[in-house]
């Protein structure tokens, strides 16, 4: 691979499943993250670090666990973290594949547990389990796991085959990637464009909702979602919002789901009206037209123009005007 460098240790027979662990520069969640995949009561694995920032740390760590399993990537330049993650899932040799990060613990019986619906059942091709919610230091946060299972619908919701798909998609049932494994082949990796950036996770749960296996629910916490300083739930706002205007404005332009129209374009509404401002606060009114008028045209709302008519004005006077107009562009 052209501008990349792989490193591959310790070749040997296709394992049951590949794990992809994406890191970059943090140690000290890692270190944690790999104990915790090295430990598991299913031990026919694969565990694929692919380190985006190729830190001789990270290296050493790996070797230093002395596990044959381990296998190192550092990618000589930083990817995207798509790439990277694609990277990854392309040097998976398992018929599974987990896709963990770096800051995320996963239980004892993760593997063992999510890969028995589709040892059973080969039309099953994701797995998924519900997760708790832990800080910097690995304190669980009991309210706040029980409060994001009953908010994510994953609370009550029974064990099996996911029977609403496309409620479940917008629902966001499905949880970040490191509580899922599914089925090598059963999406294909070359739809995950660049551009879904932090909103792979939903972009992924699109792709395996409208492949031809099954989804399946297993309900217990057989994963640790780590929320800190660093984290992508902790970042800003602008590049997820335009994440998630790429597949907002897909799922309008494709039809993919002509029952959820008024849905999407609400929420594609809110989202444009989100980037836009934060453009025009940065003075980069050119962005916020390109951003408004998109919106326009997919959704013909009033005040998508009026946020482009707002980008059309000189710089100096944006600050002023967006300070008279923000009350309405609130308005649902």
């Amino acid at each position: 691979m052209e501008d990349v460098h792989v490193r591959l240790e310790g070749l040997r027979k296709s394992p049951l499943v590949s794990v992809v662990l994406m890191a970059y520069k943090r140690p000290e969640y890692l270190r944690i993250t790999i104990a915790s995949v090295l430990e598991q009561t299913m031990r026919d694995f694969e565990l694929i670090v692919a380190d985006n920032s190729n830190a001789p740390e990270i290296a050493r760590m790996c070797t230093e666990f002395n596990d044959e399993r381990i296998r190192y990537i550092g990618n000589e330049i930083t990817l995207p973290m798509v790439s990277n993650a694609k990277l990854g899932m392309r040097l998976a040799q398992g018929k599974y594949i987990a896709n963990i990060h770096d800051d995320d613990v996963v239980d004892t019986k993760f593997l063992e547990t999510l890969i028995l619906p589709m040892e059973r059942d080969e039309h099953v091709g994701l797995v998924f389990c519900d997760h708790t919610i832990i800080d910097a230091d690995g304190t669980e946060n009991v309210a706040v796991s029980d409060h994001n299972s009953n908010a994510w619908g994953r609370a009550h919701l029974a064990e099996g085959v996911l029977i609403d798909r496309v409620g479940a998609l917008f629902n966001q049932v499905i949880p970040a990637p490191s509580g899922r494994v599914f089925r090598t082949g059963s999406i294909d990796l070359d739809e995950i464009y660049e551009e879904v950036g932090y909103a792979y996770d939903w972009w992924m749960s699109f792709l395996h909702c409208k492949s031809a296996f099954d989804c399946y629910y297993v309900p217990a916490r057989l994963m640790s979602y780590r929320v800190h300083g660093g984290s992508a739930s902790s970042s800003g706002t602008l590049k997820q919002n335009e994440n998630l205007l790429f597949i907002l404005g897909y799922f309008l332009t494709h039809q993919s789901f002509p029952e959820k129209k008024r849905l999407i374009q609400k929420k594609l509404v809110k989202s444009s009206l989100s980037v836009a401002k934060c453009h025009l606060l940065l003075g980069d009114n050119a962005a916020a037209r390109s951003v408004a008028m998109k919106a326009f045209r997919l959704t013909e709302n009033l005040r998508c123009l009026m946020a482009y008519l707002l980008a059309c004005l000189p710089s100096r006077l944006t600050g002023i005007t967006l300070k008279m107009v923000l009350p309405f562009l609130k308005k649902r």
